[in-house]
């Protein structure tokens, strides 16, 4: 009994340790090379620590592998299964013609961040990474705020010189700071006045960090979140109204300190530049699915403006995978909403079940406006439904 006891503390401390490394771990190193302080001798570091973690999160996840898996769970392994076959069979035809290779990379590089997700997400030690995370939220604040270029945002790729190819957009730096902040938002939900702490500090951080996507999802996630609480309390109900008027003069008081800042287009949103780019994107997949609506239009839109034309939803899963990685994908999101509805009153309380919750919330709105199929927090949201349910099994 105490060696399995044991075994299952280095599994969870293994998990604890790659979060860390993967996404404080990633904004603290882009951070120390733009810099000056750190050598880039891990270049963009992400996908090369990912890799290397894989074979020993592989190694403590094999029995999850090896049993009957949850039907959810089961889907997720079947869209990365599927992903991985049409892969293949489309970089040996070299489709798309001229970017077969950097496709072929592209999706079996979302797969791989998509199961690592997974790996770790499923045996995450949530009290430490929270406990913790809550000053790495504001290391990460303040890093962000006292470095604050041109345009109103934390750009540090821009005064990076000769090592600004190895510095990651605003959106890898948006991507350490959500994950880190849903995570310890959810929580210390409602407990203390460390969770309006960490609020504040999130909407600052990612204001500034210019991931207008992140910032506005994030948002409506936690009002999503105390709406949602509302309903089984009066004080809940008063709390979120008086949060959301703090929050409104907040941001409008921050505006008038920036008025250059890209993200004043959320005050325009139809008429942002992102929100054109995007549409565009996004009647090009529709026209491509039209014209082959079974099996898509693998990477077909690359002829729109490269690799990274693709639509910036989940219509992404139909272009690339077709009608049926579509189906999956839709099928996965309705039965986690299904289970999140069905057991919120009975689990609400459990700090595994706001953090599944509040990554369901994230994650879908994501997938609906911004980011595509292979949007590698869908891993990290199988992995916490995954520990979620395990937990519950024990309970009964």
């Amino acid at each position: 009994m105490s060696i399995k006891i044991k075994i299952q503390n280095i599994q969870t401390y293994l998990s604890t340790i790659a979060f860390f490394a993967l996404f404080p771990g990633f904004f603290f190193y882009q951070f120390s090379i733009a810099k000056g302080y750190f050598p880039p001798v891990l270049g963009g570091y992400f996908g090369l620590v990912a890799a290397f973690l894989f074979i020993p999160l592989f190694f403590i996840n094999i029995k999850v592998f090896m049993k009957k898996q949850d039907l959810i769970v089961a889907i997720f392994f079947l869209i990365l299964g599927l992903t991985f076959i049409v892969s293949i069979i489309q970089y040996s035809l070299q489709n798309p013609n001229g970017y077969a290779k950097e496709i072929f990379v592209w999706s079996i590089s979302g797969l791989l961040f998509n199961l690592v997700a997974f790996m770790v997400a499923a045996r995450l030690n949530l009290n430490l990474v929270a406990r913790l995370g809550c000053w790495l939220l504001f290391l990460m604040f303040l890093a962000v705020i006292l470095n604050i270029g041109d345009y109103g945002i934390f750009c540090l790729r821009q005064g990076a010189g000769d090592v600004a190819e190895y510095v990651s957009t605003y959106q890898g730096f948006a991507r350490s700071i959500v994950v880190t902040l849903l995570i310890t938002s959810a929580f210390y939900f409602r407990a203390s006045i460390r969770f309006y702490l960490l609020i504040l500090l999130g909407f600052v951080a990612l204001f500034f960090n210019g991931a207008r996507s992140e910032f506005a999802i994030f948002v409506l996630t936690i009002a999503f979140m105390y709406l949602i609480y509302s309903m089984t309390s009066i004080k809940t109900a008063i709390g979120f109204l008086l949060f959301a008027f703090i929050v409104t003069f907040t941001v409008v008081s921050v505006l008038d300190f920036v008025p250059d800042s890209r993200m004043l287009q959320l005050l325009d949103i139809t008429n942002s530049s992102s929100a054109e780019s995007r549409t565009e994107l996004f009647m090009f997949s529709l026209e491509l699915i039209k014209n082959n609506p079974l099996l898509g239009e693998y990477a077909g839109y690359v002829e729109l403006g490269g690799i990274g034309s693709y639509s910036h939803n989940i219509l992404s899963a139909w272009v690339n995978l077709g009608l049926l990685g579509f189906t999956l994908y839709f099928l996965m999101f309705l039965l986690l909403w299904r289970d999140a509805l069905l057991n919120f009153v009975r689990y609400k309380n459990f700090d595994l079940f706001k953090v599944y919750l509040i990554f369901l919330v994230f994650v879908t709105g994501s997938l609906l406006v911004s980011k595509n199929h292979s949007y590698m927090l869908v891993g990290l949201l199988l992995g916490f439904y995954a520990q979620y349910k395990n937990f519950i099994k024990g309970l009964k």
